[in-house]
């Protein structure tokens, strides 16, 4: 259901490398300096989270369910909280009964986010008749803190079998939303941009709905990125270790980062290394970036 591409570059890529916040800190840097922010939680509380979260899913609680998704939450990229409550609105009213199972969680832990990718597996038996549906694939939440409890910010899945009916036919998964080379292209087009220091060009590689570090929308990266072209005299930008997702409804990018930018005034030069992850989506045709994230671990 994914293609994984893996490589190694070195890119000349703009970040505002002052800002700290973002979910991509490694833990145990995090853990090991005092002079960094403390992580959101602890393991024991995101599996209690999950375990209420499943729980209320199977018991077609509603409300109780929807308590647990913060109201900036986002679905597959584009469904916002109304949309989420109208589709689990409809499931759970469908249903005769529901069971949601969750297997090979997998959890980070940042400074200011969870995130946590598992297998599903959903059995279904319908009000009307008593049909029995199926279906299983792969899910990631991002988890965030709101009035000092945990939330979900986002949830991204993907069948690998989608729902059908017991004794169906199971059809034909939908192909990746991109191929490998197309993905390149799309990060070569984004770096000659940057190199040429064009903005407006730069910035056609996000979408409109862009979220940068959970937090700033279109406006804010566009300041963003205008004060740090402008502040800069040169900027070097290193990418190893490059890790490519490909799935049917978005691209995922991580890698490690080092900046090196020298200053117009004063004359002097700033470096930062830390990790950082794109999320891609496909609009009007062509590749944009949904959502930047990353995280300065510490300024040399």
């Amino acid at each position: 259901m994914k293609t994984v591409i893996c490589a190694m570059f070195v890119i000349f890529l703009l970040l505002a490398g002052t800002q700290v916040p973002s979910q991509m800190i490694v833990p145990e840097v995090a853990a090991a300096d005092p002079s960094l922010p403390s992580l959101i939680a602890k393991e024991q509380e995101v599996r209690a989270f999950f375990s209420h979260y499943v729980e209320q899913y199977n018991r077609r609680e509603l409300e109780e369910f929807l308590s647990l998704f913060s109201l900036r939450a986002r679905q597959n990229q584009q469904d916002g909280l109304p949309e989420i409550r109208v589709i689990y609105t409809n499931l759970f009213n469908r249903s005769r009964s529901l069971q949601i199972v969750l297997e090979d969680m997998k959890i980070e832990i940042y400074q200011n986010a969870v995130e946590v990718r598992a297998r599903y597996s959903v059995n279904q038996v319908l009000k009307e008749g008593g049909a029995k549906k199926f279906w299983k694939g792969d899910a990631r939440w991002i988890l965030t803190r709101e009035d000092d409890r945990l939330q979900v910010l986002s949830v991204d899945y993907q069948y690998s079998v989608p729902p059908v009916l017991a004794g169906e036919k199971i059809p034909e998964p939908p192909p990746l939303l991109a191929k490998e080379e197309e993905v390149q292209q799309f990060f070569s087009h984004y770096v000659d941009r940057y190199h040429r220091k064009d903005i407006d060009g730069f910035l056609s590689c996000f979408s409109s709905k862009a979220v940068q570090n959970q937090r700033d929308g279109w406006e804010g990266i566009r300041s963003i990125y205008t004060k740090f072209f402008n502040e800069s005299r040169e900027i070097r930008y290193q990418v190893e270790g490059m890790k490519t997702e490909i799935y049917q409804n978005r691209v995922e990018v991580k890698a490690r980062f080092r900046i090196d930018q020298a200053l117009k005034k004063p004359k002097q030069e700033k470096v930062w290394i830390g990790n950082i992850r794109w999320v891609l989506g496909r609009e009007e045709g062509d590749l944009k970036i949904l959502s930047l994230d990353y995280q300065n671990e510490k300024p040399l």
